[in-house]
């Protein structure tokens, strides 16, 4: 499994970057750009689970999904700065059990792209999920 440190170091250098390995970038402070209907994080096309590149409607679509895409890794960080330890643990265990289904799926249609760069970024993301809330 990749370290979520390597992970996101990866995801700066490969053609394609994933949904959940892009919220992470994103609250990071990596740049995004809209290159006609496609969103770049760090310079890599964003592509959904399937391997398919996101096609936004538009650039104003696409710059309201990299918000919320870092807004969502506020939350959950904000969330567990307030929650009971307890409390944290068992919402980390759902959502590792939710990020499990997701990395099964990633890794299935990671075995059925032809491009190499889609399905290395398909394995990381796969990799990414599974280690989120080790």
């Amino acid at each position: 499994m990749f370290s979520a440190a390597f992970s996101r170091a990866w995801a700066g250098r490969g053609g394609y970057v994933c949904p959940v390995m892009a919220q992470a970038l994103l609250f990071d402070g990596v740049a995004s750009v809209v290159l006609g209907s496609a969103l770049l994080v760090g310079g890599k096309k964003l592509i959904g689970p399937a391997g398919k590149v996101y096609a936004f409607g538009s650039p104003e679509s696409a710059i309201k999904w990299a918000e919320n895409a870092a807004a969502v890794v506020a939350r959950e960080r904000a969330l567990m700065a307030t929650i009971a330890p307890g409390v944290a643990a068992a919402w980390k265990a759902k959502k590792r059990e939710k990020l499990a289904v997701i990395a099964g799926r990633v890794v299935d249609s990671a075995a059925r792209q032809s491009d190499p760069a889609k399905r290395a970024a398909l394995l990381a993301e796969s990799d990414y999920c599974l280690g989120k809330w080790a």
